[in-house]
């Protein structure tokens, strides 16, 4: 037997698997508060193309980043596998949309590897660290670098959502 409570907990699943493009990228469960299915956007004018706009979400304004554009793909139509993926970041909360939500693994089964710098846009990535996952690299990404768009908006700028109208 390989003794209870501390293996456990050492084998907990803590992270959860998502794909954007054809890539396999993983967030920490203990910063995503939800996964949720698309919710209608605000369009913000002039924002960055990354930025799809805002929503409201469970009465807050949650700003949305769409991980396909921050990444330089394509953007690419909403399908049933869309989500978003709810994160805190410094006191805020803010939805990375991607293409599909795969599943949640512990990252103490799997050895971490550590990335090579690919490029200059490297950072704007968020890739922390990869694990090898049923034989396929999965990149760990940082939620907060991932959020740093969403923070940039200062907070008087968020806009009025119909939900708001006095």
């Amino acid at each position: 037997m390989r003794g209870g409570r501390a293996y456990g907990a050492t084998l907990a699943k803590d992270l959860v698997r998502v794909e954007v493009d054809s890539v396999t990228y993983a967030f920490e469960v203990a910063r995503i508060r939800e996964i949720v299915n698309p919710l209608p956007i605000i369009e913000l004018p002039r924002e960055r193309p990354f930025v799809l706009g805002v929503s409201d979400y469970r009465e807050q304004v949650l700003v949305v980043v769409d991980l396909r554009r921050l990444f330089g793909l394509e953007s690419q139509a909403e399908s049933r596998r869309t989500k978003w993926i709810i994160l805190e970041a410094r006191g805020r909360l803010v939805g990375l949309v991607v293409d599909a939500v795969l599943d949640v693994f512990s990252s103490a089964e799997n050895k971490q590897r550590e990335v090579p710098l690919l490029d200059e846009r490297h950072q704007e990535r968020g890739i922390t660290t990869a694990y090898r996952h049923h034989g396929q690299l999965v990149f760990l990404l940082d939620a907060d670098r991932l959020a740093e768009p969403a923070m940039q908006i200062p907070s008087g700028e968020m806009p009025r959502l119909p939900s708001e109208a006095p």
